[in-house]
This record gives C-alpha cells, structure tokens and sequence, in this order.
C-alpha cells in the first residue's frame, strides 16, 4: 500500500535487502527491535513475537 519496494523498505529500515527477502519468503523471522523499525516506516502496527 507504501509502493515501496523490498530494497527501498530495507534500506528505510538500515538493513540489509536479503533480510526483507528472508523474511517475505518465511526464511526469517524479525525479532520485537526490526518490528519496532517496520511498524515506523510503514505507520501500523504489527504483530509481535511472543517472550
């Protein structure tokens, strides 16, 4: 809905595009700090990883 890219979004982020990659396709999963990161450039809120 952002029209932003994989390479755009990861470099928002200041990651890496391979670790949007990973965790698009389930390789990966974000730990609670990268959630924080993406619910900031995206503006929503996200689900978080349980403790």
């Amino acid at each position: 809905a952002k029209g932003l890219s994989q390479k755009d979004f990861a470099s928002k982020m200041m990651v890496p595009p391979k670790t949007v990659q990973d965790y698009e396709s389930g390789k990966a999963i974000p730990n609670n700090q990268l959630i924080a990161k993406m619910e900031k450039v995206l503006g929503c809120k996200l689900p978080r990883a349980s403790k």
